[in-house]
């Protein structure tokens, strides 16, 4: 009962997420449309940011599990943003909130997680000592993360995944060019 109690409470949120900004939803809000009493509610979190805190972890670990394997950054880049798009409207409500760093703390995990993937499958093991193997995933880690959230923070524009895929492009030529020098 109380598992079916929290995915109600959960649910009802996402839905009530999808109309209204996070600043407008009342507990009270939650408590009517899924049925149960505040006591409930206040039974299974503490608060909002608790449960904003468990929906958002849950969908960041479900994406995590969906890519056992990443074999470019141009993907590292979708799963990130896959992370704001799986419920569009909500995600940019709590985004555009007072509970925002709950989302970019997640996002941060999402983004570290398929950047180690992506490493170690183009760069073998001794390749890299740990710390320049560290170096690396924290600078693309932070270059993703800091892409999609300008991303949001620009209303999510559908070309986001073309601009990455140049500046890739701009960076191997770059690159060609200082390997000739």
């Amino acid at each position: 009962m109380s598992v079916l109690t929290k995915k109600a409470i959960k649910e009802s949120f996402v839905k009530l997420l999808d109309k209204k900004s996070i600043d407008q939803i009342t507990i009270r809000d939650i408590t009517d449309d899924c049925g149960i009493s505040r006591n409930t509610f206040y039974y299974h979190y503490a608060d909002m940011p608790m449960l904003v805190e468990e929906i958002v972890t849950e969908q960041a670990e479900e994406i995590i599990r969906r890519y056992p394997s990443i074999d470019s950054l141009e993907q590292a880049l979708r799963v990130g943003a896959e992370f704001m798009l799986e419920n569009r409207r909500a995600a940019a409500h709590i985004f555009n909130s007072s509970h925002r760093y709950i989302y970019e703390q997640s996002l941060m995990k999402v983004c570290r997680h398929v950047v180690e993937i992506y490493v170690d499958i183009v760069l073998p093991k001794g390749v890299l000592t740990d710390d320049e193997r560290r170096l690396m995933i924290d600078f693309y880690k932070c270059m993703i993360f800091g892409i999609i959230i300008d991303w949001c923070d620009n209303g999510m524009k559908e070309n986001y995944a073309a601009e990455f895929s140049t500046l890739l492009a701009m960076r191997r030529k770059l690159l060609d060019r200082d390997l000739k020098i």
